[in-house]
Order: structure tokens, then C-alpha cells, then sequence
């Protein structure tokens, strides 16, 4: 349907997270974002995906309080789809689609696509964002309706609720990631998360938690295939030591200081890195079975599946998995 959608580069500049314009492109992409997303589930694409990711906590969870995140990262949602082609109605569904001042394209960069954003208010760059699919999640996705934001009055009506990796599976994610490295904006969302975990509208499971950390932590290490889909080995992976990730990281271990800009004041490396270390004591309490897949060894393979196959509401079917 048409949508009355009344922005104007004023309404951009106070949903910017800086004074001026220093913010102004990011604040861009936030409401395109928005805007595409709206868009996409019009279009009945986005109901075969599970949003996830930093742009998902901010959207979904955090609002405000969130980091600007650019990037737009997706599960399929349902094990039994082709990824190729879901990946292929999204790409269709997104390139050449104009929306209020928004004119939306599809670029290829070194094979991966990234939405290119062309905006009439207030920036006369092509502003982008990567485009990620990947694997479905292990659990099922849940429903969630966006975090309320002011600049949501200008879009001419309400913002979808959108199936979204659950928060466990997604913070597991982040964890397994920083047993490889230390993304300044993943350590951000972590900390944010647990200091936050109170007002997420739900009890966060944290055995659950700590459970898929270590079994995306094997994944990482040794991969996992269905007919359909693969969950490829991550970058210089390495098995997990609990106290060496609990560690007091220092400021010249995070590989990448760029949080992403923020709507409060930034923390500094040596704040993040001592809430993190203080806010996931709990990953120390390992069962058994975690601490066997904490090993990473090849020969576990079936503990994992095991364990695939246990989750609660578990969306990989036994059997399905090798």
C-alpha cells in the first residue's frame, strides 16, 4: 500500500546520533532501513527470513540506546527453503525499489551483495550497507515488533513485527565470534545485552546461552552441513578456553575500535572490556557434554549433534545434521 511518509532532512538530523551532520549518514541508513524492511514484508519477502545481528538488537531491542549498526544480516528461516533462491527473491525484491526519498539498488563487492541507498535529503553520496544471508537458525524465530522511536511518526504508518533469531542464538553468535577476535561493536552489544537483560520483555536463558556459545564454538572449528545448507569453518578458529575469554582484555586486542556511533556517550575499551568479563561469569559453569565440545575436536561431532537435537524448540531435525 501507499504510504504517506513526510521526512524531511530536519527529522534525519535529530534521529542522527552526533550534532550537525557528522552523524547524518548513518542516521540515513537507520530510516532507510527501516523503511526497506517495512517494504520487503509488504512484499511477503521477508516473512522466508530471520533478521539477526547488531542492526536487529538496535531495531528490536535496544532502540536509542542501540548502536548505529549498517549492516543487514539474515537467517533463512526455515531449514527446508534453498538458500540460493531465497537469497535471490530478496536481492530481486530490494534492487531499483524507490521508497519515499529512497532509491534502493543491489552492488556486488568481491561476490557479497550490499544494498546501495541513493537519498534526496541531505547527502549526495551513495550510502551502503552489507547484505548477509546465512544458514537458519538452530531455534525457531520468534516475532517482535520494533522498539518505538520519534523519527517513526514521519513513515506514514506502523512498522511490522519481524521473526528474529532468538536472543540467545544471537548473542551466542557474538561470543563465538569473540573467541576468534575482538570487534569493539560486538563487545558493545554483549555488555549492552546482559546490563540490559532485565527489559527484553522475557527471562534470558543464560544455560541455554552459554550452551549455544560452546556449540557454535565446535561449529566454528569443525563445520556442519544439511542437504541444504552448510555452516562453513570460521576464520583462524580455536577451541574454547573460558578463562582466556573471560580475560581482561586489553585496548590493543580489539581489532577493530570503531563501535559504530552512538546516541550517548561513548564507553571506553577498558569499561567494555571489564563489564564483559564481569557480566559472563556464567559461561564458567560448563556441563559435561560443553565442556567435551569446548575441546573442538573433530571426533565430538556427534555430542554436537546430540545436542543440536535437545534444544529446546530445536529446528534441526534428527538425523538432518552431519
Amino acid at each position: 500500500m501507499p504510504w504517506d511518509i513526510s521526512l524531511t532532512i530536519g527529522h534525519a538530523l535529530r534521529h542522527a546520533p552526533a550534532k550537525g551532520g557528522q552523524g547524518l549518514d548513518a542516521a540515513l541508513i537507520d530510516i532507510a532501513q527501516d523503511l526497506l524492511l517495512r517494504d520487503l514484508d509488504e512484499q511477503g519477502v521477508i516473512k522466508a527470513l530471520a533478521f539477526k545481528g547488531g542492526t536487529a538488537l538496535r531495531k528490536l531491542y535496544a532502540g536509542a540506546a542501540g548502536r548505529f549498526s549498517i549492516d543487514l544480516d539474515f537467517s533463512i528461516r526455515n531449514v527446508d527453503d534453498d538458500a540460493s533462491a531465497v537469497g535471490d527473491l530478496l536481492i530481486e525484491a530490494i534492487d531499483s525499489r524507490e521508497i519515499g526519498p529512497f532509491r534502493f539498488g543491489i552492488a556486488f563487492r568481491r561476490g557479497k551483495p550490499h544494498v546501495t541507498i541513493n537519498c534526496s535529503l541531505g547527502s549526495t553520496e551513495t550510502l551502503v550497507c552489507k547484505l548477509d544471508i546465512n544458514p537458519p537458525p538452530w531455534l525457531c524465530p520468534a516475532l517482535r515488533s520494533h522498539v518505538p522511536m520519534p523519527i517513526h511518526e514521519q513513515y506514514g504508518g506502523p512498522l511490522p513485527r519481524l521473526y528474529v533469531v532468538q536472543i540467545e542464538e544471537n548473542i551466542a553468535e557474538k561470543i563465538a565470534r569473540l573467541n576468534r577476535t575482538t570487534p569493539a561493536r560486538d563487545v558493545y552489544d554483549l555488555v549492552w545485552i546482559m546490563e540490559n537483560r532485565r527489559n527484553l520483555g522475557r527471562v534470558l536463558d543464560l544455560d541455554l546461552l552459554r550452551r549455544l556459545a560452546v556449540m557454535k564454538i565446535w561449529v566454528d572449528m569443525n563445520g556442519l552441513r544439511t542437504s541444504k545448507h552448510s555452516w562453513k569453518k570460521g576464520h583462524e578458529p580455536q577451541p574454547f578456553d573460558v578463562s582466556h575469554w573471560l580475560r581482561m582484555r586489553t585496548n590493543s586486542e580489539f581489532d577493530d575500535e570503531n563501535i559504530g556511533l552512538l546516541a550517548k556517550a561513548q564507553p571506553s575499551l577498558d569499561e567494555l572490556a571489564e563489564a564483559l568479563s564481569r557480566e559472563y561469569q556464567f559461561l564458567a559453569g560448563l556441563q559435561p557434554d560443553e565442556r567435551a565440545l569446548a575441546r573442538c575436536h573433530g571426533a565430538d561431532r556427534g555430542v554436537l549433534l546430540r545436542a543440536l537435537d535437545q534444544l529446546p524448540g530445536s529446528q534441526m531435525a534428527h538425523g538432518s545434521c552431519w
